[in-house]
């Protein structure tokens, strides 16, 4: 006779045999995943199949790679591997135009990969719906191309675990987040979610069948264990508002913080700032930057190598001023680092008399955007800024900011011009040469008449620094914040960067 032990081994052989004639070309979940990556390939995108075991992804890959084609690169990522082989593994199948990754969750977190991969096929569900946000979000994110991301949650209609993981988890996180607006952690019980799942899996109807009906007091016995979970996951979401609500983001109103927004923006710079400064600035210092369909081509061969490696690049990148389209493309924004330092070598080499710089504090050119003789000012202003809260220690900053101002006339005689005025001679372009002679008799007026145009300076700065504080406490207000307060001084002198004279065109010249 057979003991129990025996019986139950003989069992196991037997379902393991029944697996493996399961396998390839009869696995019916395996077959569909093929086709719709294949649709996906096809379409241009280059997925990720996320699998829930590493015996699954060495599986699925090896059939993805046997039935796509020899066009299409396949490479699984696993937990198996350390940590910097997958990295190494990720970036080797990025040399593929097509491709695609099968990874287990250990991809899930960490590493982006917006920039090699544009969608995601949930081929096993996670029991953890937060799980799913966090596959997707590593190639839904900043620096994604593609305008569209496509995400496949993949499941067995008639697959009971399948079923009941959509009902009670995935279902119930997207229902949250569709009221609340952000995803909300399923409780970390990893007991009371398994029994969430079998309670749903005994409990479900097949076949016209309640299952209550062939498995007596397991209703009773399972069904406070979903609603407990259930009812602390919207505890969860609750907390949650009330905590949004306590820190009053949303309640923002954009109106009341427009006029912040567009100062930072003026000051910060605009795409069409980026452009000028490398499209005048790096001709100056030896590369070449062409304009191809919206594309610059920048050629840094000429430029010297002591300057290619302050601005961390060589030989020609290809760059956009807005979102790239293609791999081989670089996003230049004012943050970008390459930006970073080209606009810190030309203001270094500018303020360094030993220098030889493309940029000049001091100059004078004619021009027809004046009709009189005008000087620019660029001022650095300096402010310590003062946060005070009740029964706290005060909290001090120092800050910086640029202006411009401008005045016509000789310095012992100013007649200063409003601030927009200021700001739209910084575009003036010269239309004849001014003697070098003549040219440093004109600044030399300027900077022996420092001293007549310092209470003006004084005052700007102290206009700017009652600005900077009505802009705290505007958002403080707006934001509902209650309990401190913020006070602004000025670090006297001011500064002058750069002084400017732009003279009218002569008469008779063109």
């Amino acid at each position: 006779e057979e003991t129990e032990d025996a019986r139950n081994r003989r069992r196991l052989r037997e379902l393991a045999k029944e697996a493996e004639a399961l396998a390839g070309g009869q696995d019916r979940k395996l077959q569909r995943a093929t086709e719709l990556v294949r649709d996906l390939v096809r379409d241009g995108f280059r997925p990720i199949v996320f699998c829930r075991f590493i015996a699954t992804a060495d599986y699925v890959a090896a059939h993805l790679r046997d039935r796509l084609g020899k066009d299409v690169e396949v490479a699984p990522v696993t937990g198996a591997l350390p940590p910097e082989e997958r990295e190494a593994r990720v970036l080797a199948l990025a040399q593929h135009e097509r491709r695609v990754l099968v990874a287990t969750d250990c991809l899930s977190e960490g590493i982006n990969l917006q920039d090699h991969f544009d969608a995601v096929l949930h081929y096993d569900l996670s029991w953890n719906p937060t799980r799913h946000e966090q596959r997707e979000g590593r190639v839904d994110r900043y620096g994604q191309t593609r305008k569209v991301v496509r995400t496949i949650t993949f499941y067995g209609s008639d697959n009971p675990i399948d079923g009941i993981v959509l009902d009670v988890l995935v279902r119930k996180s997207r229902t949250i987040r569709r009221h609340l607006g952000v995803s909300v952690p399923v409780p970390e019980d990893p007991e009371s979610v398994m029994e969430a799942i079998f309670e749903g899996l005994l409990l479900r109807e097949q076949a016209g069948v309640n299952a209550q009906q062939l498995l007596p007091g397991f209703e009773e016995f399972f069904r406070p264990k979903r609603e407990d979970l259930h009812r602390r996951w919207e505890l969860a979401a609750e907390r949650e508002k009330r905590s949004r609500t306590m820190f009053a983001q949303e309640s923002l109103k954009p109106e009341e913080v427009q006029r912040e927004l567009e100062e930072v923006r003026a000051a910060i710079g605009s795409a069409a700032d980026v452009e000028r400064l490398l499209t005048t600035a790096l001709p100056r210092l030896g590369a070449t930057v062409t304009a191809v369909d919206s594309t610059l081509a920048i050629d840094l061969t000429g430029v010297s190598r002591a300057l290619r490696d302050v601005l961390g690049a060589d030989g020609t990148i290809r760059a956009r001023l807005d979102q790239p389209r293609t791999e081989d493309e670089v996003h230049l924004t004012r943050t970008h680092p390459l930006v970073e330092a080209l606009a810190q070598y030309v203001l270094d080499t500018a303020l360094d008399p030993q220098g030889d710089a493309i940029a000049s504090r001091c100059g004078v050119i004619r021009t027809d955007a004046v009709g009189q003789r005008t000087t620019l000012l660029l001022l650095r202003y300096r402010f310590d800024v003062t946060t005070r809260t009740r029964g706290g220690e005060p909290h001090v900053q120092l800050a910086e900011d640029a202006g411009v101002l401008a005045f016509e006339g000789a310095p012992d005689d100013p007649t200063w011009l409003p601030p927009e005025r200021a700001e739209a001679l910084l575009e003036a372009e010269p239309v004849a040469n001014v003697p070098p002679e003549q040219a440093r008799e004109f600044i030399r007026r300027v900077v022996e008449g420092l001293d007549h145009l310092t209470p003006r300076l004084e005052e700007a700065a102290r206009s700017r620094a009652g600005q900077i504080r009505e802009a705290h406490d505007r958002v403080r207000r707006a934001a509902r914040a209650t309990g401190a307060r913020t006070t602004v001084e000025p670090k006297l002198p001011v500064d002058v960067l750069g002084a400017y004279v732009l003279l009218p065109p002569r008469r008779g010249s063109a």
